[in-house]
């Protein structure tokens, strides 16, 4: 087997979604474990609710983060579904940016869970950073300790 663990980068593009059936079919092939991950967005401090958050309404904040973090955990569930029909060993971590980058939490997350794969899409959500190839998928490719399959 020359993967048994591997990642798929979701956010409910279009990209992550075709790299999740990419994911999946190859967890299916190499019996591999295939692990979901989606990091929400840190609270911008410039933003309504980061200023809220600055002057201490902390119940707006838990609330902003558990509605970011059901929106992930809906998008993952059809994910999740058709990978356990196929037999693969699932998991989900839907993990907090929390002052540092994207790519600091998954990078941290590939290192400390051997992971030995990363799926993924080229373009996240975020229109801006199309111009180029991701910087998320960029970073990764860049710092991973892995391999990095990047879907278009």
């Amino acid at each position: 087997m020359l993967f048994s663990n591997i990642l798929l980068a979701f956010d409910n593009s279009n990209a992550s979604k075709n790299a999740a059936e990419y994911a999946i079919n190859l967890a299916a092939l190499e019996k591999s474990t295939l692990t979901f991950i989606h990091v929400i967005d840190d609270i911008k401090q410039g933003g309504a609710i980061g200023l809220r958050a600055r002057y201490g309404d902390v119940d707006l904040v838990n609330g902003f983060k558990k509605a970011r973090r059901q929106h992930a955990e809906e998008w993952v569930k059809p994910l999740q579904k058709k990978a356990t029909d196929k037999g693969i060993k699932t998991f989900v971590a839907i993990l907090e940016e929390e002052g540092g980058s994207k790519l600091e939490v998954m990078t941290q997350y590939i290192n400390e869970n051997n992971i030995d794969l990363v799926v993924m899409g080229s373009r996240g959500l975020s229109r801006f950073k199309q111009l180029i190839l991701g910087s998320i998928a960029f970073g990764l490719i860049s710092y991973s300790k892995c391999p990095v399959l990047v879907i278009r």
